[in-house]
């Protein structure tokens, strides 16, 4: 046996270690999808952080050198969910639920992404800033074949239709209609050539 099939037999069954971590931690996980490094994962009870068929999730820089931390998947609140669908992924992206956070197929998260689906906290004149993210979430879909730049930051309520681009450091507040590319903040929108706004679904 060669020292690199060694390797990559080491490196399957530290992986497949790794995956019955997270599954006992509550995380459901497709068959073939892979999770290099170790990103922080918190769970509350009744949560759901699902991953598809095929999901790839990067915390390790030899994947993504523009990564400056690791993944991080939150779902912070009771009946929270995390839903990647199949062949979707993301690097060193941090998604904070308190409703629903849902990436669509074939859907790429660039480095430092944030996905952040409720407020943090909130002013009282009385008790002052309190934490109000249950109140205050409202869900994040992202359709398929999306590309989503890295250091974008996608807030509460949005929804971003199939075959969209985000362009790096764009901040989404709005709807993102399909077939549109988003830049800048405030996003401006504008439709992308018809070879990119039409992809067959696969």
């Amino acid at each position: 046996m060669t020292l690199r099939k060694l390797k990559v037999g080491v490196l399957r069954k530290l992986y497949a270690i790794k995956a019955i971590a997270y599954r006992l931690k509550g995380v459901c996980i497709g068959k073939g999808s892979f999770i290099s490094g170790f990103p922080h994962v918190y769970m509350k009870r009744r949560n759901q952080i699902v991953l598809g068929d095929n999901v790839t999730l990067h915390s390790k820089k030899k994947y993504n050198p523009l990564m400056t931390h690791k993944v991080t998947l939150a779902a912070v609140t009771p009946d929270a969910k995390i839903e990647f669908a199949d062949n979707s992924g993301g690097s060193g992206c941090t998604i904070i639920c308190a409703s629903h956070i849902y990436v669509g197929r074939y859907t790429i998260l660039g480095a430092g992404c944030v996905l952040y689906d409720c407020k943090e906290h909130e002013y009282s004149p009385v008790t002052g800033w309190f934490s109000c993210r249950k109140k205050t979430g409202a869900p994040i879909r992202i359709g398929s074949r999306c590309y989503i730049g890295m250091n974008c930051i996608i807030l509460k309520g949005v929804t971003i239709g199939d075959n969209c681009v985000i362009s790096a450091g764009t901040i989404i507040k709005e709807d993102v209609p399909a077939g549109h590319l988003a830049q800048g903040n405030p996003a401006v929108y504008t439709p992308l050539p018809e070879r990119l706004a039409r992809v067959e679904e696969q």
